[in-house]
């Protein structure tokens, strides 16, 4: 059992469909991104256990709002950059714009409810939540790609896996 930090991967599926996610335009590309990393890990008899974000922490408040507004205006950039034709500028600024949002959790929390592929949704951070899955043997391992989990007290930690299971 192996837990994973899922907004990494939301993170890094979201890339790949970044506009459509700034548009509005409907895309499971960021689901498909996850599930084949859980079906890769599934492969080689692995059972993954996907943890999310739960709710914001209240003394992250005025971080989000940084966060929040540093989103909007790259959306604002990368609208005025296709409305320009200036389709790799505004890719860029996209990227920076996508917020996970709970809907988009959501499509992937749906995806695995039907896999039947186990998950948590953590009562704030996932940090926290993955940290004790680890300390309390629940769980082999934790994916991320943040080094905190080593200061929560994550055993073993495997950091960057790509594709190929590689980290």
């Amino acid at each position: 059992r192996v837990a994973v930090d899922t907004y990494v991967w939301l993170h890094k599926g979201s890339y790949s469909c970044s506009s459509e996610i700034c548009q509005g335009i409907p895309t499971d590309k960021y689901v498909e991104y996850c599930m084949f990393r859980v079906n890769m890990l599934k492969h080689w008899g692995v059972i993954p256990v996907l943890v999310f974000d739960g709710a914001a922490l209240p003394a992250k408040k005025l971080t989000e709002a940084s966060r929040y507004k540093s989103r909007v205006e790259h959306q604002k950039l990368g609208m005025e950059k296709l409305q320009e034709n200036k389709t790799k500028e505004a890719r860029e600024h996209f990227q920076k714009a996508v917020e996970i949002s709970p809907d988009v959790a959501y499509r992937l929390i749906d995806r695995l409810k039907r896999e039947k592929v186990e998950f948590i949704v953590a009562p704030y951070e996932a940090d926290a939540q993955l940290a004790f899955l680890s300390m309390n043997d629940i769980v082999h391992a934790v994916i991320t790609e943040d080094s905190d989990l080593l200061v929560f007290g994550c055993k073993r930690v495997l950091f960057k896996m790509d594709k190929c299971g590689q980290g």
